[in-house]
C-alpha cells in the first residue's frame, strides 16, 4: 500500500467497491495456502519509492481509470520476486498476460483517493486481500516494507 505523507489509512476490512489507494503488485491468484503461509512466501524487504506516470485505462472496455506507476528495477523486483514464491508455492495466477513482461504497475482510482501524474509516494507494506461474506474484502496478512 502507498504512503503519501501518511495520509493512507488502511482498513482490515472494506466493501468491494471501497478499495483504499494501492498499488496492484501481483493481480489475483488463487491458492489452498492459508495466508500465514502466503505471507511466508513473500519477500520482505525495504520500502520502495514509487513515482506515478501517465494516465490510462484497464478492463476490458477500458473503463477502469488508473495512475501507471514508473517501473523502477525495485518495483520490478519486488513483483517478479512475489509472482516467483507464489507460482513456486503451487498458486495460479489467472491472467498470465499481467505477470513478469507484462506487468504494468498502477494504481486503480479509487473513491476516497487517487494519484496524479508526478505523484511520489512509497510502498510501505505488501497487503494480502482476500474475499469476505457480503460483498467484502478483508486484508488476511500484512508484509511490512521497511
Amino acid at each position: 500500500m502507498p504512503e503519501r505523507g501518511g495520509d493512507v489509512v488502511v482498513p482490515g476490512e472494506f466493501a468491494a467497491g471501497d478499495w483504499p489507494l494501492h498499488v496492484t503488485v501481483v493481480p489475483p491468484f488463487q491458492t489452498g495456502l492459508e495466508a500465514p503461509a502466503i505471507a511466508a512466501l513473500l519477500p520482505h524487504g525495504p520500502r520502495i519509492p514509487v513515482v506515478a506516470g501517465a494516465r490510462a485505462s484497464f478492463g476490458h472496455r477500458r473503463a477502469v481509470p488508473v495512475t501507471l506507476v514508473r517501473p523502477s528495477p525495485a518495483l520490478l523486483a519486488l513483483h517478479a520476486a512475489c509472482v516467483d514464491a507464489l507460482e513456486a508455492a503451487g498458486a495460479v495466477i489467472a491472467d498470465q498476460r499481467h505477470i513478469r513482461t507484462g506487468y504494468r504497475p498502477h494504481a486503480s482510482d479509487q473513491r476516497s483517493a487517487a494519484l496524479a501524474p508526478g505523484d511520489h509516494a512509497s510502498l510501505t507494506e505488501l497487503a494480502l486481500v482476500e474475499r469476505a461474506p457480503g460483498s467484502r474484502r478483508r486484508v488476511a496478512a500484512r508484509i511490512p516494507l521497511a
